[in-house]
């Protein structure tokens, strides 16, 4: 139904893909797997029609085709389906299935009635207990899946492309969107699926094929699909944190959690974290990492379990109250979380401590001076590239955004430190110098908690890693012990039957 020959795809001196090659049958399911940077995101854009390869063949049920647009893509049937594809909340599952389609019309009125017959259609063989009129904002998660999903078969979508489907499913809801896929397998869907998940892909996939470096390194049936043989095709590297000497057992605890429970993390969950220590929090998306970070950051409830910041209890029901502690936050989704966009850079960095920056103390006029000062100065201890403090913070490359919400807190003393995905979405060199910030704020003396998907990231800046997996802690590693196989084993291992 669908095969690539040959794809190739260069950025200036960078091999995006070389040479990839893969094929995709009827009622297959093909997964797709590979680290941050090996060329998986690249190859879906080229099968969307969002990018072009320099060279190479698509072939769509036999025929030779060029896309010069997603239009293209979309009219061979191909359907890529991200895990946060937007959805107009207020309408119900029919409306949202038919947005960007052509209505049904009779008697030059849209037909409600033959809208609801088409999609109820493929509903009973899909997703038979999916509630069509209920508005898509109140349906959990998983269902919000099956809606994407059946817009996208409604729409004669014949070979699907999911992106990270499960990544913030929780386990159980997972299970139900897979009874779905096989019952898209069965009708004849060719299905790709991209994920991180690697017990899903060796439970749900008939093959897998595993990029590394833009190249196809690997391709497995069914009766090799496990996930040690995934991680030891993938590969990768670490760089080894062995330059840092070991945080002394006697360093002072700055933070101390004791069966903590919130957001996605379920099970009580406990860890200490020393002066000058970096504490690695590994984990798939929605496994129960960042839920922690929002608690002690006051952005989500704490439903049980204490904590205590420098032997003092500490509950934090606001960020203002996190702010007042000195504890400081770096958000994951910077566009959605952290930044004001449209605003200039001297106010997204002086944001959260607005008050400090006060002509008179007490009374809301800033003192723009020293605003613009406090900035200066901050933007040259993280490095950041600007061409103007009134410069609008959109207009910043990924890297220096980031840069811009750490500046936040360069010229405060922050006892902790919360990093959610710290460098997420940035090129290879801010990566590198976000590294170097975070080993400096740990070496100030400051507890530092990082949250990350990224197992080499984990591995290289942790002291410790807490592996997170489905709302619970299932391993600690010391720095020593810590491996690549290691924590890949532990976060995709399934939870024993009790």
């Amino acid at each position: 139904m669908l095969a690539l020959n040959g794809m190739t795809k260069r950025f200036g001196a960078t091999n995006a893909l070389e040479d990839v090659s893969l094929s995709l049958s009827g009622g297959e399911v093909l997964g797709l797997v590979g680290h941050n940077g090996a060329g998986k995101s690249t190859l879906i854009k080229i099968i969307a029609g969002a990018q072009a390869a320099d060279s190479g063949t698509i072939v769509v049920n036999g025929t030779p085709v060029h896309f010069h647009s997603p239009h293209d893509a979309y009219a061979a049937g191909i359907r890529v389906i991200h895990q946060d594809a937007p959805l107009v909340p207020s309408f119900d599952t029919i409306d949202n299935c038919f947005l960007g389609r052509p209505y049904p019309k009779r008697a030059g009125r849209i037909d409600r009635k033959a809208m609801r017959e088409a999609i109820a259609r493929h509903a009973r063989e899909i997703a038979p207990d999916l509630k069509l009129d209920v508005p898509v904002a109140f349906l959990p998660p998983a269902e919000k899946q099956f809606v994407r999903l059946l817009k996208a078969v409604s729409d004669e979508g014949r070979i699907l492309v999911l992106d990270e489907p499960t990544a913030a499913l929780p386990a159980e809801d997972a299970h139900k969107f897979f009874a779905v896929i096989e019952r898209m397998r069965a009708r004849g869907t060719a299905i790709i699926l991209v994920s991180h998940r690697l017990d899903e892909i060796a439970e749900f996939c008939d093959r897998a094929v595993v990029l590394r470096d833009g190249r196809v390194v690997e391709e497995l049936p069914k009766s090799e699909l496990d996930v040690a043989r995934l991680v030891t095709a993938m590969g990768g590297t670490h760089a080894a944190n062995e330059d840092r000497p070991p945080v002394a057992a006697s360093a002072p605890r700055i933070l101390e959690i004791e069966g903590l429970v919130t957001g996605e993390l379920r099970t009580p969950a406990s860890l200490a974290v020393r002066a000058g220590e970096v504490v690695a929090l590994y984990g798939l998306s929605g496994s129960g990492r960042s839920s922690l970070l929002q608690a002690l950051w006051g952005a989500a409830p704490i439903e049980d379990g204490s904590i205590r910041l420098e032997g003092a209890a500490y509950r934090p029901r606001s960020p203002r109250d996190a702010v007042q502690a000195a504890v400081s936050y770096v958000p994951a989704d910077r566009h959605r979380t952290g930044l004001f966009g449209s605003l200039d850079l001297v106010f997204n960095k002086t944001l959260p401590l607005l008050s400090s920056y006060r002509r008179v103390p007490g009374l809301p006029i800033p003192d723009t001076k020293a605003e613009r000062s406090a900035f200066l100065v901050a933007a040259e201890r993280v490095s950041m590239a600007f061409r103007s403090p009134g410069q609008l913070a959109r207009t910043l490359s990924g890297g220096n955004q980031q840069k811009l919400i750490f500046s936040r807190w360069a010229n405060r003393h922050s006892r902790v430190m919360l990093l959610d995905e710290p460098t997420e979405g940035v090129d290879v060199m801010a990566k590198q110098t976000i590294k170097e910030i975070i080993r400096a704020i740990a070496a100030d003396g400051n507890a530092v908690l990082v949250s990350t998907s990224d197992r080499d990231e984990a591995l290289e800046l942790g002291d410790r890693v807490l592996v997170f997996r489905d709302g619970a802690v299932v391993a600690t590693f010391e720095r020593a012990q810590a491996s690549p196989e290691a924590l890949s084993t532990a976060a995709q291992a399934k939870a024993k039957a009790s």
